[in-house]
């Protein structure tokens, strides 16, 4: 079922943006293509099921973080904090070469307030972050 209505509102967006498009309203083909084929390959990833994980999760091709089942609502705060977290824990871990501790910092570069990282970068530093980051 909630296939169904991810293929509709994938549907639904790409006819938008074709009005938009016939309108005028488009200015940057590059834009356009980008946007079009994200959509496209998000119809595509929700039809493919090579794409799902065990776990359920669905990578969407040119998404910068992955549907974490662990967050399954719309409030993605716990999903931003937990983000966080696991990639200073990665890093602490694996060192910062380690490329998969970079999905980490892409959800949360996504889905936190900047202010908010601001604000835990500094905790980090001055030794008084509530988190436990060790590995």
């Amino acid at each position: 079922m909630a296939l169904d209505h991810s293929k509709i509102a994938a549907d639904a967006l790409k006819e938008s943006l074709e009005q938009a498009k016939s309108k005028g309203l488009v200015e940057d083909e590059d834009v356009y293509d980008k946007v079009s084929g994200h959509l496209d390959s998000w119809t595509k990833a929700h039809e493919d099921s090579s794409l799902k994980s065990t776990t359920g999760a669905i990578s969407f091709p040119g998404s910068p973080t992955r549907y974490d089942p662990r967050f399954p609502n719309q409030n993605q705060t716990a999903h931003c904090w937990q983000s966080y977290v696991d990639y200073f824990k990665c890093i602490n871990a694996k060192g910062e070469g380690f490329k998969p501790c970079q999905q980490f910092r892409r959800g949360y570069l996504l889905l936190c307030p900047q202010s908010w990282v601001e604000k835990w970068d500094e905790q980090r530093e001055a030794g008084n972050f509530v988190g436990d980051l060790s590995p």
